[in-house]
């Protein structure tokens, strides 16, 4: 086994150089989703709430999906942001995913989180790292998920897991080259 450091890894899943926070409050979603990592949250699900809670925790910030999700991607697109890191459900990522191919987008992970607390990880080569970090997160997935959307691993502490695993995805889709 290679030994490689989590800023290392963060930098390699996103595929870009940095991984820069989401930074500002109260703008539009395309006004803010330029360059850098977008975060993105279902506020209806658990997992999607305590990701976005962990992002702000280390001073980022997920963005809540609302409204039409067609629409809500396409102007959260016209930023071109260089990753987007979401937790939703199975059918908002399938969408989601779908309308951010067609604006030049790809998926480099894609993982179900089942409520017996396994995984169904489909990752590209370079982000299988992805799914190994949601195994060993276990319940604590979420937050997992968090430190590597926004580079605070060197923030991170170690927690106890908080009870069953909801069902969920976490994605990762990087700009095509």
């Amino acid at each position: 086994m290679t030994a490689i450091s989590r800023r290392t890894f963060v930098m390699g899943a996103a595929g870009a150089a940095a991984l820069p926070l989401l930074a500002g409050a109260g703008l539009s979603v395309p006004a803010r989703a330029t360059a850098g990592t977008v975060l993105l949250h279902d506020p209806s699900l658990a997992a999607g709430r305590r990701f976005a809670a962990h992002a702000a925790r280390l001073e980022g910030r997920a963005i809540a999906l609302e409204g039409d999700r067609i629409r809500f991607m396409r102007a959260l697109l016209t930023g071109q942001p260089a990753a987007l890191y979401g937790v939703t459900r199975h059918s908002d990522q399938l969408l989601l995913g779908e309308v951010a191919r067609e604006a030049g987008y790809r998926a480099i992970a894609l993982i179900q989180h089942r409520a017996d607390g396994g995984i169904t990880p489909d990752c590209q080569p370079g982000a299988a790292a992805i799914a190994t970090v949601a195994g060993i997160a276990g319940s604590r997935w979420p937050e997992a998920f968090a430190e590597l959307a926004i580079g605070g691993v060197e923030r991170c502490g170690a927690e106890k897991g908080r009870g069953a695993v909801e069902p969920a995805m976490s994605w990762v889709l990087t700009k095509r080259g």
